[in-house]
């Protein structure tokens, strides 16, 4: 077995150095096999000290020969996968010597926080993985499902204000660490967070901002197209509750009616103009159905033996 995962990591780090030096030629998806081929191997290693002593020299050996921070794959893939072996192969302190090297390179000691304020903003820069979303997604998940087994306890009980508190990259850390913990189809519960964001469109709104977001809840299929007529339905209901809330108080209204004009001047003018729409429509189809029906009577008369 040691020499089947050793050659797993030789494999990985070629990987690497082909993703840094010769774009062109990575294989995503050769790449997340080896990686998840090393990993398997992990947890039997608990079990033989000696080999895990073994592989975990070889790992330092490998990650030494480089920069952590030559590329963006380079430092997720060590840091992610080297605090795996550690947290799973590493029983007794003796296989340990990788994962105290990189995380002497680390900014933030502990691991979920590092994940989460270092190795998480990687997937949101311009141009982050050559801008392979398979790989995001990949690494997210791994770092949702570490968080989730050795780090904090996930919440259940998040509330759409207390995730609107929330900065856009660990809003998409605690979606994906709900969907490794509760599954994937939150959204058919009508008591998760992800419904009530979702009734409150949070996702359109986020993902009209970020491109990252809009990819992984188009992926998720989180987002709701909505029609013209229900966005104008959400349009009447945000003015009449900020008139209800105007009216709540006298020096709330005072403030909206000298400080918020044109918010007024907006809204008044989207209800004059249905108000119009909603009178003109019907009266002109009114009228051209009763100029049709005129136009039919008088070609009747024109018809021979109509008048007889």
């Amino acid at each position: 077995m040691t020499e089947d995962i050793k050659s797993y990591i030789d494999n990985l780090f070629t990987y690497l150095d082909t993703y840094e030096n010769r774009a062109a030629e990575f294989k995503t998806e050769a790449f997340l096999q080896t990686y998840n081929g090393a990993y398997a191997l992990f947890q039997a290693l608990a079990q033989q000290r000696d080999k895990a002593i073994d592989v975990d020299q070889f790992f330092l050996a490998k990650i030494q020969q480089l920069p952590l921070t030559a590329s963006d794959l380079r430092l997720l893939t060590t840091q992610l996968l080297i605090t795996y072996f550690e947290a799973e192969a590493d029983i007794d302190g003796q296989a340990n010597r990788a994962y105290m090297y990189v995380r002497s390179q680390r900014e933030i000691r502990q691991d979920s926080p590092f994940f989460e304020n270092h190795l998480l903003p990687l997937l949101f820069r311009d141009g982050a993985l050559h801008n392979d979303f398979q790989l995001n997604k990949f690494f997210l998940n791994e770092m949702a499902r570490f968080i989730n087994k050795f780090g904090k306890p996930l919440q259940t009980n998040v509330t759409p204000e207390s995730f609107g508190g929330m900065s856009e990259a660990m809003k998409l850390l605690e979606l994906a660490r709900r969907r490794s913990k509760l599954g994937n189809d939150l959204l058919a519960d009508r008591t998760s967070l992800e419904y009530d964001l979702q009734r409150l469109n949070v996702y359109n709104k986020l993902a009209d901002k970020n491109k990252l977001l809009k990819a992984y809840f188009g992926e998720w299929k989180y987002r709701e197209k909505s029609s013209f007529w229900a966005k104008v339905g959400n349009a009447f209901s945000t003015f009449f509750s900020k008139i209800g809330g105007a009216f709540s108080s006298w020096r709330y209204f005072r403030l909206v009616v000298t400080q918020r004009n044109a918010a007024w001047a907006y809204y008044g003018f989207i209800i004059l103009l249905f108000i119009f729409l909603a009178i003109y429509v019907p009266r002109t189809w009114i009228k051209y159905n009763q100029k049709l029906y005129e136009n039919m009577q008088h070609r009747a008369m024109q018809m021979p033996g109509s008048g007889k």
